[in-house]
Formats: structure tokens, sequence, C-alpha cells
């Protein structure tokens, strides 16, 4: 729970920290539309805003249950850059990033030592 020594605003219990992301809260929709009886139809995927912040519904994924919250100050697509950056396989078709590089150091060097007259392993 965040508190304000200067003005005394009290943040409402229901919003936790994000798991992986600092600059972002979260907390369950039927806590949420328990503070915030305003927007009890909030659709998924919706992001409405206040003076402050922006929230969004999650979507489609859980179902909606989740409601995030971020400062305005990071922008109105800010969850776009963080939340949904798809798994990027790092090996493609089966072959390691170096395989040809050492695939290919491996063949000059058997042809260096044919010219030497040793023979090749």
């Amino acid at each position: 729970m965040r508190y304000c020594p200067q003005c005394g605003y009290e943040d409402p219990v229901c919003w936790h920290s994000y798991r992986w992301i600092t600059d972002i809260d979260m907390t369950r929709f039927g806590d949420f539309v328990a503070e915030y009886p305003l927007w009890a139809q909030l659709e998924l995927g919706q992001i409405v805003e206040d003076k402050y912040s922006y929230y969004r519904r999650s979507g489609k994924r859980n179902g909606g249950a989740f409601v995030l919250r971020w400062p305005k100050m990071l922008g109105k697509d800010y969850y776009k850059a963080r939340f949904f950056e798809r798994f990027k396989a790092k090996r493609t078709h089966g072959v390691l990033p170096g395989q040809k590089r050492l695939e290919l150091e491996k063949s000059s060097c058997s042809v260096t030592l044919e010219l030497l007259g040793e023979p090749a392993k």
C-alpha cells in the first residue's frame, strides 16, 4: 500500500506490484469494480484513464480476470512494449548460430593441412 506523507493520499489496498515489471500495478477485476464502480462495465482489452493513471483490463488469455495500472507519464501504449513481446526462438531449423562458422573453420584447417602435405583428419 502506498501512502503520501505530504498530502495524505492513501492508495487503495487492492493494488499490488506486478511481479516482473516494477512500473505496473495489478488487481483482480472484482476488487477493481469494488474500488471503482464507475468502470464496472470495462471490457476485455479496453483502456480507461483518470488524472494520473491508465487502467487496462486483461485480454482473452485469462478471461479478463485482472486489471493493470501504469502512470500516465509512461504513455498509453506502454503496455504494448513490455507485455506482449512474443517469444522468439533462438534457433532456426535446428542450426546453431555458430555452427556454420565452425564448419568453415574446420574445412579451412583441413585445406591448410593438405597444402602442408599432412593428411587431414
